[in-house]
């Protein structure tokens, strides 16, 4: 059976092509990849020897509408695009939050357990659980948005609310965080973890703080046997995640402090999770 795996990121979209193999096939920045998704794929296809397809799965990172098809992107200047009615003149598709296809590939190829968290830090900050070995969806496939949880009061998040997970801790908006209460400028994320300043030793202990609070949060709420992280910002920064989050958690949870990890899948745990839903195990 052949089949497509399209995991819509902020930033880049990735595809993965398989039958009795699989794997990371292409890359397209997110941007391009939703002006054309028709011209797209085709390009895919064809690179890859697959004429005709039995199903495709795709994952988006951000709310969607299964029904109608519609994705609602984050970080792109579109209300909402369109995904499945272009995806289905190739085959049939299944459309799916991308840190439930992301706990899904841990849960079967990666880092398992029977109550899983995934907590995934990038441009935004998202969840997905496996319980009892059954993966937790909300209506219509919307769940975790766990990154507009309130943590604090006086940053504003890109959605406009106060105070949530990702105003200090996400991808997109750490530089936003930094410069507005450690007045540090940095060009991107990253550059927190690098920096050897004051200013920036602060703004690191902020971004722990609000770390170690959101976990505390999603540990007490289910009480996972193990926590995986994935993301550009845990995966590339793990070991200052990790120490953040330690550091105090103890007084913040009722729970029994699960195990954690980094997702050892890494940026390919969504499309092994898609991966799963197009061979009918999940």
């Amino acid at each position: 059976m052949a089949f497509l795996c399209i995991d819509i990121g902020g930033t880049n979209t990735f595809f993965g092509v398989g039958d009795d193999e699989f794997g990371k096939f292409k890359e397209f920045k997110t941007a391009e990849f939703l002006q054309d998704i028709d011209k797209a794929v085709k390009l895919v296809l064809e690179e890859a020897g697959y004429p005709e397809l039995d199903q495709i799965a795709v994952a988006a990172a951000g709310p969607v509408d299964r029904e109608k098809g519609l994705f609602y992107p984050p970080n792109i200047d579109r209300e909402f695009v369109q995904i499945k009615e272009p995806l289905e003149e190739f085959a049939e598709v299944e459309i799916v939050n991308d840190c439930a296809a992301a706990v899904l590939g841990e849960y079967h190829y990666g880092e398992t357990a029977e109550n899983l968290l995934y907590i995934t830090v990038s441009s935004g900050i998202g969840s997905a659980y496996v319980s009892d070995g059954e993966l937790v969806e909300g209506s219509n496939g919307n769940f975790g948005e766990v990154g507009h949880m309130r943590i604090g009061d006086d940053l504003t998040c890109g959605c406009g609310g106060t105070g949530h997970w990702e105003a200090y801790c996400s991808g997109e908006n750490i530089p936003e965080m930094t410069e507005e209460l450690y007045d540090l400028d940095i060009d991107h994320a990253k550059d927190l973890f690098e920096i050897d300043s004051v200013k920036a030793d602060k703004a690191l202990e902020e971004f722990g703080d609000r770390m170690r609070i959101g976990v505390a949060n999603m540990i007490n709420m289910y009480n996972p046997d193990k926590i995986i992280f994935g993301g550009a910002v845990a995966l590339n920064h793990f070991d200052a995640v990790l120490e953040s989050i330690k550091d105090g958690i103890d007084s913040d949870i009722v729970n029994e402090m699960p195990e954690i990890s980094l997702c050892g899948l890494g940026e390919l745990a969504v499309l092994h999770g898609l991966r799963v839903k197009c061979n009918g195990d999940a």
